[in-house]
């Protein structure tokens, strides 16, 4: 393609975010429209969700992650609050350390939830340094089963 024809598609999409285009969205990415504080992440091709707070975003990894848009146009069903990512959470107002963990239609978001029972068991996962601390209103169990202990097995 001639350097020409490269700037002629550059210039085209800067015209079009400009005159207010919808942006396209790929499929794990992380979307944030200029004038909005909500961050929706498209989950699947025809799913996406909504961040439910810093907490979580800081467990995808953080808002460098963060395409900000003038318009968004996300492809296919809105499902609500995003799941949490597969790992090892407490909130902030209780104790109880949660594992997520398993494998869902996303990558590194699971189906399953249970709490650690006791220090041994968490020192068997690979200890506290692996606990991230959330908000006390994070929904820990988006999208997964019902929380039971966690096996007395790390694996």
């Amino acid at each position: 393609m001639s350097s020409g024809r490269v700037m002629g598609c550059a210039a085209l999409l800067s015209l079009a975010f400009m005159a207010g285009a919808e942006a396209q969205t790929a499929v794990g990415g992380f979307y944030r429209q200029t004038n909005q504080n909500a961050v929706m992440f498209q989950s699947a091709r025809d799913r996406y969700c909504q961040v439910q707070s810093e907490s979580q975003m800081a467990a995808f990894g953080g808002f460098s992650k963060v395409t900000v848009v003038p318009r968004i146009a996300m492809l296919g069903q809105q499902t609500g609050a995003c799941a949490w990512p597969n790992g090892f959470y407490r909130r902030t107002n209780e104790t109880a350390v949660y594992r997520l963990y398993g494998v869902g239609t996303v990558a590194g978001i699971g189906t399953d939830i249970c709490h650690v029972v006791n220090e041994q068991q968490m020192a068997s996962f690979g200890g506290f340094r692996l606990v991230k601390v959330v908000a006390p209103t994070s929904d820990l169990g988006r999208g997964r089963g019902p929380v039971a202990p966690c096996n007395t097995r790390a694996g």
